[in-house]
This record gives C-alpha cells, sequence and structure tokens, in this order.
C-alpha cells in the first residue's frame, strides 16, 4: 500500500472512541388519543416504570377547530379549544388509565392544543421524557392519532426514543433483536434499550450485511474482511451489554436489511426489536432510514426507535464525568488557539451539526476527517475544512460568521471531544471521534 495512502479508520474503531452515553433522565410518557389502538401504551408503562425507576405522566392534545374567515381571505382561523373540550378529554384518559392500569396510582395527566404531535414531542422534550410509549395501533382504521405513520412523524420532529407497543403485552420483553451497524448510535440505542427489557432476556446482536459470496474470487476479500469487522464489532457490544446479565447471542444476516429482519423477527417470534435512526437533525427529519420505517410499519411485534445526534452524545460527554475539561476560548487569542486545535487534532474522523434558529439542526456530515480551523478576526469568522492529506490541498469547508465564543470539551488527559462554536444565528457542534 502507497505511504500516502488515507488512513481509514474502521466502524469499529470509531465506536470504541465513543464514552458511555446517558439517556434522558425524565419521565416516561405516555401519549394517547384516548382510542382502543392506544390501550397498550399504559400497561407498558407501568412495567417500565418499576423497571426504570421513573415516574409515569401522561399527555394529549385536541386538535384546535378552525373556521374560514372568508371576509377577509380563505386561511382558516384557528379557535381556541372550550374549556369543556379539553374537560372532557381530560376525563376520557382517567377512564383509559383506570380500564388499563386499574391498580396504579393515577398518573399525572396534561391535555394541550395543537397539532398533537409537535405538541407530543415538545412536551418529551420540555421534560427530558426518557421515553414516549404509544399503543402501535398498526391494525387500526387509517388516521389513527398514533398508527405506524405519526411514529415515523414522532421521529422525524424530535430526539426522544419512541416505544411502539404491540396489544396485549404483558410484561418487558424478553426475546429481543437490537439491530446494528456498529456505529455510536446503534451503541447509544442498546444502552437505552436496556432498561425496558426483562430481567433474565435472551439479546440476539443483528447485523444485515451485503449478500457476499467467498465464491466470487474478486468479493471473497472484502466478504472476509467483512465478517472479520462484523465480529469486532459483536465483541464491542457484548462488552457493553454483559454486565446486565441478559444471554446474549450474535447473527449475521445477508441481503436487504429490513426484509431479512423482518423475517427473522417472524421466525424467532421476537417481543420487541431495536433499531437506531439514521441521520440526525435536518438530515433525519427529510427522510428516517429506510429499515427503521420498515419496522415501525411492518415488523410483527413491539418497536423501540432511538434517535441518535451529534447533541445527544455531545451533551452525554459534557455530564459523563466531574474530570473532563471544559474551556472556553478568549475571541483576542482564537487564531493561536485554532491553531493548537488543528495540531492536535488533524487527521480525526468527526461530525458536525448546525443548529440554527430558522432551520432547526442540520447534519452536515460524519465520519469526515479534519484538516483545520481557522479564525479571520475582520469579520468574527471560523472556518472548519475536512478533507485528508492526500487530497493536494483541496478540502470541503465550512464558515461561520459572526462567532461570539468558541469552547470544548476534551478527557482528563486533554484528547478534545467536542468544540461548540456560537455564532450568528445558532451555533455548531463538532463531534470528535
Amino acid at each position: 500500500m502507497p505511504t500516502n495512502a488515507p488512513n481509514i479508520r474502521t466502524a469499529t474503531e470509531i465506536l470504541n472512541t465513543f464514552e458511555p452515553t446517558v439517556a434522558p433522565a425524565g419521565p416516561i410518557l405516555v401519549a394517547t388519543d384516548t382510542s382502543p389502538a392506544s390501550d397498550a401504551a399504559f400497561p407498558m408503562a407501568r412495567l417500565l416504570a418499576t423497571s426504570m425507576h421513573a415516574p409515569v405522566q401522561v399527555v394529549s392534545a385536541l386538535r384546535p377547530n378552525t373556521m374560514p374567515m372568508y371576509a377577509f381571505d380563505a386561511v382558516p382561523y384557528p379557535m381556541v379549544a372550550e374549556p369543556y373540550l379539553l374537560e372532557g378529554r381530560q376525563s376520557m384518559i382517567e377512564r383509559q388509565m383506570a380500564r388499563t392500569v386499574p391498580s396504579a396510582t393515577p398518573w399525572p395527566v396534561r391535555v394541550k392544543v395543537g397539532e398533537p404531535l409537535h405538541e407530543i414531542v415538545e412536551d418529551a422534550r420540555a421534560t427530558d421524557a426518557r421515553v414516549i410509549v404509544v399503543g402501535r395501533g398498526r391494525h387500526s382504521a387509517l388516521g389513527r392519532a398514533f398508527g405506524g405513520e405519526s411514529v415515523l412523524r414522532l421521529l422525524q420532529l424530535g430526539d426522544t426514543p419512541v416505544l411502539a407497543v404491540e396489544p396485549g403485552i404483558e410484561a418487558l420483553p424478553t426475546n429481543v433483536v437490537i439491530s446494528t451497524d456498529f456505529s455510536a448510535f446503534s451503541l447509544y440505542a442498546a444502552q437505552v434499550a436496556v432498561s425496558m427489557i426483562g430481567p433474565g432476556a435472551t439479546v440476539r446482536l443483528v447485523h444485515v450485511g451485503p449478500a457476499l459470496s467467498d465464491a466470487d474470487v474478486t468479493l471473497e476479500a472484502y466478504a472476509h474482511g467483512h465478517r472479520k469487522e462484523a465480529e469486532k464489532g459483536f465483541a464491542l457490544l457484548k462488552e457493553h451489554l454483559e454486565p446486565y446479565g441478559f444471554t446474549l447471542e450474535t447473527v449475521m444476516l445477508q441481503g436487504n436489511p429490513s426484509e431479512r429482519l423482518i423475517e427473522y423477527l417472524d421466525a424467532i417470534n421476537a417481543d420487541l426489536v431495536v433499531t437506531a435512526t439514521h441521520g440526525y437533525g435536518f438530515l433525519r427529519r427529510m427522510v428516517l432510514g429506510s429499515v427503521t420505517t420498515e419496522l415501525v410499519r411492518s415488523a410483527p411485534c413491539s418497536v423501540l426507535c432511538v434517535p441518535g445526534r451529534a447533541r445527544t452524545i455531545a451533551a452525554a460527554r459534557a455530564t459523563a464525568t466531574a474530570q473532563q475539561q471544559t474551556r472556553s476560548y478568549a475571541i483576542d487569542v482564537l487564531d493561536a488557539e485554532l491553531n493548537a486545535f488543528t495540531t492536535r487534532n488533524a487527521g480525526r474522523s468527526c461530525s458536525i451539526e448546525m443548529d440554527r434558529s430558522d432551520l432547526g439542526a442540520q447534519s452536515l456530515g460524519h465520519g469526515m476527517p479534519l484538516v483545520g480551523a481557522t479564525y479571520d478576526k475582520h469579520d468574527r469568522s471560523i472556518s472548519l475544512m475536512f478533507g485528508a492529506s492526500t487530497l493536494l490541498g483541496e478540502h470541503l469547508s465550512h464558515r461561520m460568521q459572526g462567532c461570539e465564543s468558541v469552547h470544548t470539551i476534551a478527557t482528563a488527559e486533554g484528547r478534545d471531544q467536542v468544540m461548540r462554536i456560537v455564532h450568528d444565528g445558532g451555533q455548531t457542534l463538532l463531534l470528535l471521534d
């Protein structure tokens, strides 16, 4: 291999650099439209409350009535929900609670007014909810508030894990499949799932790879390398999950990921499948991964979907240990500080996410090698550049104007993990693998 070839880091090597991630610490949030399709969420929430030692809260939302104001224009004008409507929804939820979890102490209920899915996502964000629990309702009439398509919308709009529960569940799942591609987000999904799995469970770590045949000479080396890399990834996941006392198995499948996973779930009669949503921020809002989409729509069991975001892991790193170093950089020495940052981190793989007040969170990419960071004091702009030494000076860059502050998080040994740049219109997060 030429000496100037780029240093390609494997998925396992990248995954191994991520510190254990901390799941949200708020309540379990039951979302209901009071229909029978949402009944299954209540018994599961009671089981989770015991397992997670967390309180349960219930949220529901009424879509406001609208009336067209034709005298002015043809735009519907939202009307405030009458108190009797809010009281009626509250009473319906209380009856649903009494019917589905009769022995439980009544949980707090919030009835909101607005577009239901947006209101639920905002409520989950405000309470730092650990998980949104919904009845799966995939066989209910078209238009049910929490059918498969609405679960997908909850994942697109928010960052809270969503557990869509099959009807008739009376115990925590014990026959569980965790779908993995060995990314940091798959590890995070597994960590979120452990407190929702019953004691003594069998947990199968399943990876679906491309259909490769050793009989094809051109693919033989690639197939062998893929298997070896998958073995390393499985070993690392098992290392993180072994302390929980589950029976762990690893399974390699080949072919179309969603089709093979659904076939496998049906064959082993699984009662829960866990998946991380791929992409984050704006990218996830536009298109969820095809595997997540098909599992939510067609899996023969309950589905736990865990959104993965650079911000999630960055926040976890910031709070994981008091031994970590956080620094804020003075603007007048920022040029020198960024040069030093470049010297320390050039060539490291990283993810970058921009959060703008007008557009929300946008993923700008991940797995990109860092070339460097520079500061221009004339317009207070910072440029982040990505590429590789073999590009002979060519690289991608992201420029932020009106920079107000720069902060970094590093390990106790001084290895940089996160850079946060606050600038006009929002902030940019650089997450170093």
